[in-house]
């Protein structure tokens, strides 16, 4: 097991005589709490932590955000097209994404520096016409948060694209992709169709921080006979 800035954990070790292999990191470089929401007297905010550097425990300031009125906020309900959201994040919107299953034609395409997409009840975005889900510019400081994305039957090219060229990001404004999840399985019919992706995701800029993804792909072929490699 692997710990990075956690209080109390094992001293590193490495084989297993002795105990059992642990890697620590006494510090964690460089990090960035997941987006959330809040809600004080009826008027809801959408919270952006700051990115911190060498953190230990737990936030000591719990005011380590920026706090963003729900009048930039688009909150997207299950039905909503790709042409939908992006037309939001063209005006500056940021875009909270209800629990639902999200058939996209198109690709959701952040173009605006310091944008949050934040996905709640894990939000699952299906590449429904062989494009990604999200493509990120390159621009700095993006959010993505809490989504799931789904491969499609139509083979796409990654489920998430951030930066459309290789640069450098930004150091000191870093993008974050806080748990996000993609699978190649799903839900399809695998006695009628097979669902590809050629990369779950595809991270083209340089200082994206990528905390906790989880991207499976199914053991089982067209017929449903699993396999084993």
């Amino acid at each position: 097991m692997v710990f990075s800035g956690c209080i109390n954990a094992p001293s590193t070790h490495c084989g297993t005589n002795g105990g059992k292999p642990y890697t620590t990191v006494q510090a964690t470089p460089l990090i960035a709490e997941k987006p959330f929401i809040s809600e004080k007297g009826g008027k809801y905010s959408l919270n952006v932590p700051h990115v911190e550097h060498n953190k230990v425990g737990t936030s000591k300031d719990w005011n380590n955000f920026n706090k963003i009125d729900f009048e930039h906020v688009y909150v997207a309900h299950e039905g909503d097209t790709a042409a939908t959201i992006n037309s939001k994040l063209n005006q500056g919107l940021h875009i909270v994404i209800q629990p639902g299953n999200y058939y996209l034609s198109d690709t959701i395409k952040i173009t605006k520096p310091n944008t949050v997409v934040l996905g709640i009840g894990m939000a699952t975005l299906v590449a429904n016409n062989g494009k990604p889900c999200i493509e990120v510019a390159n621009v700095e400081g993006v959010r993505v948060a809490g989504l799931l994305l789904q491969a499609g039957n139509k083979k796409t090219s990654s489920l998430l694209q951030w930066g459309d060229s290789k640069n450098d990001g930004s150091a000191s404004n870093p993008g974050v992709a806080s748990d996000v999840f993609a699978r190649v399985g799903g839900r399809n019919n695998a006695y009628h169709d097979q669902v590809t992706v050629d990369n779950m995701l595809m991270i083209n800029s340089g200082n994206v921080i990528i905390d906790n993804t989880w991207l499976w792909r199914a053991d089982h072929g067209i017929s449903g006979q699993v396999k084993y490699y």
